[in-house]
Formats: structure tokens, C-alpha cells, sequence
């Protein structure tokens, strides 16, 4: 397991350098100080051949300037400049670099050397470094023969001045990797395998071993419910197999009366439905289930971090299909709320399944709901995939949530929830409309449509993921599916929970 694998060491080990495949040190950086020098073998030999590599090189000596030679035949050297304001995302980026090319370099030991930074330093690399290492562990899912060098399992020490002060951050940083890991697991999972019936049988069994309560809605239960807006969406398939999982997580000792629900979108394949999506558009959509993936991994990490609150995970499983019954434009249905919707277009599924899995998460009154989906290509359109946009009915709390993405280093950024971006959902028929058919901001309509939905007026945080795909990976993540959303949602949690104390 990793965390016998991550451990903490203090300076005075360092007479067991050479026993190391490679040496990550990590220096603050001052234009004109030449103290990195020092933080190289001592030999003038070793020193002489760094300073032919910068000048091989051109390389200009700056914060994030990264120096990498072999020390010896059996060790590689590197050395990062660091800069105490560079932004976690930063840090992030630089640290997967160094991981991705000491996994390359296939090192099975490796010391990351941080004893010469100041203590905040300190903490924010050792973040870094324990998140991109066990992200660079993740094995995509493949079928056929594996891949060549996928496995990286490296033996790390983490050389730091206080082992105390680090030990919960350290432990942290890598249970997080692994949510993130969890997440990009299943969205790549092939849409054949991670149908609607294998996904709810996995939860079930997986909830048993993580110490989760588990409770499935399937469609009758649905029906008796009056989840029609749920309802709509699966009435193509012949498999019946949709519902709600839930997925409760409640401490031994509970010492709050606050808690927490997850919301998540798991589409395990959208077609579009009767708008039948166009082929460009329709490959990779068995990754429309990520939102529901980011809500399991966050009840899975509250469980195994025993947070102090109870936290439910709610989890809308189902596929969006075409044929003679699938739910068409201009159809009228009664969401759970008894809320009627005049149906618009059929590829706005995940609103739908949303809608009647707000409510009823929204029932018991959570101190704070944060649903997640690949919702809206609109808000791909306004902040590409970079960032995740986000949505709440308590504005109040936007430089709160804007902060989360910072120091997590998943960037998210708010936008306006305001009635009048509304005005286009009034039906003549219904009392709201699902979507307009062209035109306006569908990612805020889509936010202002599932907020209608809340049974009580509770706090909500909806998370628009378009940062959940990227070519070229995000952050300390190198893969295109990202897993964002973990590390900011346990920020976000951990900072709005120390607010409404």
C-alpha cells in the first residue's frame, strides 16, 4: 500500500543518499543567491558539470527551472528552484513533470529532499509531490494486452525538518490522489462494461467494504415516488436497470449536528435520446457519468478519513437511449416535486435526472448540498477546460469557493444565478420549461432550472465539470481524463464547514 510506500524522514538520514535511485531537492530561489550550489553533492566535480549543463542548456536560472543530471551511474540528480508564491496548480504541474520523468526513468527509490524550505514551503511540496506521485501510479483500465511500463510503485521518502507537522497532510494529499484516481478510473471505463447494472453492483459491493451504507431506487421504487423527470430520461431502455444509489457515511462518534450531501450525474452513456447527438459529439460519452464518479470518491474519502460529519452521496445512474420509447420534445412530465416540465431537448438528460435527485437530497436539509455533472457544453464554451464552473444559491459564499479552487489547484469560477436568466424557461404548458431549444447561457439556465428543484432552501453548490476532459491532462494529472473535482470539493467542504460553525 502506498502509504507504506510514502514515508516521512528527518535530515539526519541523509547520510543514506546514495542508497536512492533519485534525489528530488527542492530550494527556494532568490535571483543572485547561489545557495543551490550547496544543495549539490559538495564535490567540485559534480558542481563543475551543473554549470556545463546550464550553459548546454541556455537555460536561464528562475523560479521553476528544473536541473537534472546523473550524479552517479546509479543516481539521478534533480533540482527544482521554487518560489514560496508560486499557486498550487503551479506547483502541481512542476511536480508531475519531475514524477513523469522519474517513471519513465523507471526509479523504484526515490527521496524528495524539502528539509531546506521553510515550513509553509515545505507543506505545499510535500502536497505536490504526494499527489502527482499517486496519481502517476493510476493503470488506465484496458482491455487486451497491457500496456508496457504502466505499473510505478516507487519506494519514496519525503525528507523534511518537522516529520510531526507534515504526517496528516502527507496522508491527505494521497487520499485524495486516490479519489482522483477513482474518477479517472471509471470514466474511462468502456460504455459496455460500466452500464447502469454494473456500476449500482459495484457500488453495492464496494459500499460494504468502505464501511458506506448502501440503498438503491431502482425504477419501481422510482415510479412509486413520482420521479418523472427521472423517469423520462431511462423509459428507452429495456434493461430497467437506472435508479438512485445513495450512499451514506455516518461517524461512530458524531459530535455535530451538521452534515453533508453529494449529488452526482452518472450518465453511463448519452446518445442523446430522440436529438440524437452527431458522431463527433456522441464519442466519449460514456464518460457523462464523471459527476456521479467525483460524489462516490467524496463519500468514500469521508469514510476513510472519518470526517466528523455525516456526509450521503446521491448517485443518478442511468443511460440516455433512443428508440420508440425514449421521452421526446414537447412531452410533459412531473418531477418528484410535482413540479411540471415541458420537454425541449432530449440531450439535456442530465438536468432531468438532477432535478428529482435534488429533491430528494435536498429533503432531509443538509447543512450543504454540492452536486457535480458534465452538465452544459456552454460553460466549456465560457471557461474551456481549464476551470470547472460553479453555481450557488448563497452568493455571499463566491470568494469562499473561488479560494477552495486556489489552494486545491482545481480552479473553479462562479457565475450569476440571478432570476431574470430565467425568463426563457417559462412554459405556456408547464411550470418551467427544460431548456431553451437555441441560444442564451445554457450553463446558468441549467444552473437556475435545477435550483427550482431544491425541496428546502438550503445551501447549493453546483458544479459544472468542464474541466473533467482535457487533452493533455490538468494540473499534476497527465491523462485526458482529469478526475477534477476531488481535491476541490474536500477544500471547499473543509473551509465552508469551519464557517457556519
Amino acid at each position: 500500500m502506498s502509504k507504506e510506500r510514502y514515508k516521512l524522514v528527518s535530515p539526519s538520514a541523509k547520510n543514506l543518499e546514495s542508497t536512492y535511485d533519485a534525489v528530488v531537492t527542492v530550494v527556494s530561489w532568490v535571483k543572485g543567491n547561489k545557495d543551490w550550489k550547496a544543495f549539490l553533492s559538495g564535490s567540485h566535480a559534480e558542481q563543475t558539470e551543473v554549470l556545463k549543463l546550464i550553459k548546454r542548456k541556455e537555460l536561464k536560472l528562475e523560479a521553476g527551472t528544473v536541473l537534472s543530471f546523473d550524479r552517479t551511474v546509479m543516481q539521478r540528480a534533480i533540482l527544482l528552484l521554487s518560489d514560496p508564491v508560486f499557486s498550487t496548480f503551479k506547483r502541481l504541474g512542476l511536480a508531475k513533470d519531475i514524477v513523469l520523468g522519474l517513471k519513465e526513468l523507471k526509479a523504484g527509490r526515490i527521496l524528495i529532499n524539502l528539509d531546506a524550505l521553510s515550513p509553509a514551503e515545505t507543506s505545499f511540496w510535500v502536497d505536490a509531490f504526494a499527489a502527482a506521485l499517486k496519481v502517476a501510479e493510476f493503470v488506465a483500465p484496458h482491455y487486451g494486452v497491457k500496456p508496457k511500463g504502466a505499473e510505478f510503485s516507487p519506494l519514496v521518502d519525503f525528507r523534511v525538518s518537522d516529520t510531526k507537522a507534515c504526517a496528516e497532510l502527507l496522508a491527505r494529499s494521497m487520499a485524495e490522489a486516490d479519489g482522483t484516481n477513482l474518477v479517472r478510473e471509471l470514466a474511462m471505463l468502456a460504455g459496455n462494461d460500466l452500464t447502469p447494472k454494473n456500476y449500482v453492483a459495484r457500488l453495492k459491493e464496494e459500499a460494504a467494504s468502505e464501511g458506506l451504507a448502501f440503498a438503491f431506487f431502482g425504477v419501481k421504487k422510482l415510479q412509486q415516488m413520482k420521479a418523472g423527470a427521472f423517469l423520462a430520461v431511462v423509459q428507452a431502455s429495456d434493461e430497467l436497470d437506472a435508479g438512485i444509489v445513495k450512499l451514506s457515511y455516518v461517524p461512530k462518534n458524531k459530535k455535530t449536528q451538521k452534515s453533508l450531501a453529494l449529488v452526482g450525474k452518472g450518465i453511463t452513456f448519452d446518445t442523446g435520446g430522440t436529438n440524437l447527438k452527431a458522431a463527433a459529439h456522441m464519442y466519449s460519452m460514456h464518460k457523462d457519468m464523471t459527476g456521479s464518479a467525483v460524489a462516490y470518491a467524496l463519500v468514500r474519502l469521508a469514510a476513510r478519513e472519518k470526517w466528523a460529519f455525516p456526509v450521503t452521496a446521491y448517485l443518478a445512474i442511468a443511460d440516455n437511449l433512443t428508440g420508440a420509447k425514449a421521452y421526446r420534445p414537447n412531452d410533459v412530465v412531473t418531477a418528484m416535486s410535482g413540479r411540471t416540465i415541458e420537454i425541449v431537448h432530449t440531450d439535456a438528460e442530465g438536468r432531468m435526472v438532477l432535478a428529482d435527485t435534488l429533491y430528494l437530497a435536498s429533503q432531509d436539509e443538509p447543512d450543504l448540498i454540492v452536486d457535480f455533472a458534465t452538465l452544459t457544453g456552454s460553460c466549456v464554451g465560457a471557461v474551456g477546460t481549464n476551470v470547472s464552473g460553479v453555481f450557488t444559491n448563497r452568493p455571499l459564499f463566491h470568494n469562499q469557493i473561488i479560494e477552495s479552487g486556489v489552494v486545491s489547484g482545481e480552479r473553479v469560477w462562479p457565475f450569476p444565478l440571478d432570476d431574470d436568466y430565467g425568463e426563457c424557461l417559462k412554459s405556456d404548458i408547464a411550470d418551467t420549461k427544460q431548456c431553451r431549444l437555441t441560444g442564451g447561457v445554457d450553463h446558468i439556465e441549467a444552473a437556475i432550472f435545477l435550483k427550482s428543484f431544491l425541496a428546502k432552501d438550503v445551501p447549493w453548490v453546483h458544479v459544472d465539470l468542464s474541466a473533467a476532459d482535457r487533452t493533455g491532462g490538468l494540473a499534476h494529472v497527465d491523462t485526458e481524463a482529469t478526475g477534477f473535482g476531488v481535491r476541490f470539493a474536500a477544500e471547499l467542504v473543509r473551509a465552508w464547514f469551519k464557517l457556519i460553525k
